[in-house]
Parts: C-alpha cells; structure tokens; sequence
C-alpha cells in the first residue's frame, strides 16, 4: 500500500508541473492499480463490520449441556451450553468479535 501511494504522490507531482494538466505516461495502469487495492480494502472493511459490529454467529459443538461454545474466528471457548445467558460475555475475550448466540 505504501508503494502505491509514493507512485500516486509521484504522479500528482508530475501532473502539477508546467504544462499543466498534460497526460502522464502510466496513467491508465496507476489508476487501475490504486482501484484494485480500494475494492481490496472495502472487502476488508465489510469484513472487519460484520466480525466486530455486526457480530458473527458462534459456533455450538453439541447439544448436550456440557459442550462448548466456540468464537467462529479464533475457536476459543466463550461459554458452555449449560451457562445463563446473562453469563455468556457478548464479544470473544480472545479476539473481541461481537457474539451472536
């Protein structure tokens, strides 16, 4: 990420300079590059919503009252199917993903 914002810093230096507002070479290729990595980076954003605003499912390993419950991301057991459901915390201590029960 930092290569591609030196090479847009270098380009807008270069696009500033006399005679202004002349195509740059490379143009089309630097602004393909900086769209990939924005569509990359809003993929990560939604992801980042769901697993600590949203919340995430948790993952139940039975049914009988003595099986865990598991955080989906880092596997950590967070609560037993037994516990009041005042008792199960509402993010993962491990890793802080909000908890869906």
């Amino acid at each position: 990420m930092n290569e591609l914002l030196n090479k847009l810093q270098r380009y807008v230096k270069t696009y500033k300079e006399p005679p202004y507002g002349e195509e740059v070479e490379g143009t089309t290729e630097l602004m393909e590059e900086a769209f990939q990595a924005l569509v990359k980076t809003s993929h990560r954003v939604v992801l980042l919503e769901n697993q600590f605003i949203d919340g995430m499912h948790v993952n139940y390993q039975g049914d009988d009252e003595m099986d865990g419950i598991e955080c989906p991301i880092c596997k950590y057991e967070v609560a037993r199917n037994d516990d009041y459901a005042e008792m199960r915390p509402k993010y993962c201590p491990e890793c802080g993903t909000k908890l869906i029960y």
